[in-house]
């Protein structure tokens, strides 16, 4: 679904293709389409609603920020394929995860270490690479989509600060975006009318007759749909699997987007342009391989601590830790279109809890 809404969103903002030149209003309608699916899932299935709702000033001082830098990086990366290539985009939101080791250590959600700058200026210099040999270069595509991975490292930062607070009630992707994706829409609504002008989206050739509004609108809902669809895949991955599948995945969906650009759009990449992209993919696998790595280290203390009091089981209301930076921050690409937490099925998490724990003791 992701790499689909890549191709979708590049084909329908190039003026080689569809020509739809107004992408903030298409944002703003995929956020109406995400808002009505995570509404109508949320009252179809009573077990995904919370117990608790963000209280009046938490939504204001807390969820707008977020929404609002979201919105920001969602519009401006749609914005920006207007004018650079799906491939160039990608390589330059692959940047998204240095913004977010940044933002962390800003807001103390991460301390900062020698390992983690490391991997900063390792992303930083393919991103470099990347730029300087990029065969077609756009001032304002490139600067565009660069805002856009800064506020995609604000937007994860905010996120995890939200998610952290459990009486907010933002337990699972269903009802983040039920109480994100509307602020959003509103955020891109007025932006829309400010840059695009509503006069001029409605006068176009795509609107002229009804037929067409129809076909236009059709289309529009289609990459709502996508986005919805690709937000809660990520979702039922992480839930039936875990965040290191998602950041495999996330790794190979970049790869992927890249080749099938090259295929569909006729992208082309040079020698420094893939140097550069192996570069940042190390990066970011170095990044995930510390916290795969962290994590089971706390895995293996909390099993030894466990044996020395003679306990017979581990605590199963423990999450592992830092899973909702493993995810997000692994996977910046795959979750530009929404948010995603830690949200476990019970039945599920037992059942794996259990299984886990057998490993362990016949280990």
């Amino acid at each position: 679904f992701a790499t689909i809404l890549s191709v979708y969103n590049k084909w329908m903002f190039s003026a080689e293709h569809y020509n739809f030149q107004f992408p903030l209003f298409v944002t703003t309608i995929h956020m109406v389409v995400q808002s009505i699916f995570a509404g109508c899932s949320l009252l179809i299935v009573p077990k995904l609603r919370p117990k608790k709702i963000p209280t009046g000033k938490e939504y204001i001082y807390k969820i707008f920020p977020c929404a609002l830098a979201t919105s920001f990086d969602i519009g401006l990366s749609n914005l920006s394929l207007k004018t650079i290539t799906l491939s160039f985009y990608t390589m330059c939101k692959s940047s998204t995860l240095a913004f977010v080791l940044l933002f962390a250590f800003m807001f103390k959600l991460e301390k900062p270490n020698v390992k983690l700058i490391t991997i900063i200026l390792i992303i930083t210099a393919g991103v470099v690479l990347m730029v300087s040999d990029e065969t077609d270069f756009v001032w304002s595509g490139f600067l565009e989509v660069m805002t856009a991975s800064v506020c995609g490292g604000l937007r994860w930062g905010l996120t995890e600060v939200l998610l952290r607070k459990e009486s907010m009630g933002l337990t699972n992707p269903f009802v983040s975006i039920f109480f994100l994706a509307p602020v959003q829409a509103i955020v891109l609504l007025v932006l829309s009318g400010a840059v695009e002008g509503y006069i001029t989206i409605f006068k176009s050739a795509f609107f002229v007759t009804f037929s067409d509004a129809m076909h236009t609108m059709g289309i529009i809902l289609l990459g709502g749909s996508l986005a919805f669809f690709m937000i809660m895949s990520e979702f039922f991955l992480i839930k039936r699997t875990s965040v290191v599948t998602l950041s495999v995945c996330g790794i190979f969906k970049e790869v992927a987007t890249i080749f099938v650009s090259t295929l569909v759009f006729g992208d082309r990449l040079t020698i420094v342009n893939t140097v550069g992209l192996c570069i940042t993919l190390f990066g970011i696998c170095l990044y995930n391989w510390m916290k795969i790595r962290n994590a089971n280290q706390a895995a293996n203390k909390a099993i030894e601590d466990q044996e020395m009091s003679n306990s017979q089981e581990l605590d199963r209301s423990e999450d592992p830790k830092h899973m909702y930076n493993m995810a997000a921050e692994s996977t910046p690409i795959l979750m530009v279109d929404g948010a995603l937490t830690t949200y476990r099925d019970s039945d599920d998490f037992e059942r794996r809890r259990s299984s886990e724990q057998e490993g362990y003791e016949l280990r």
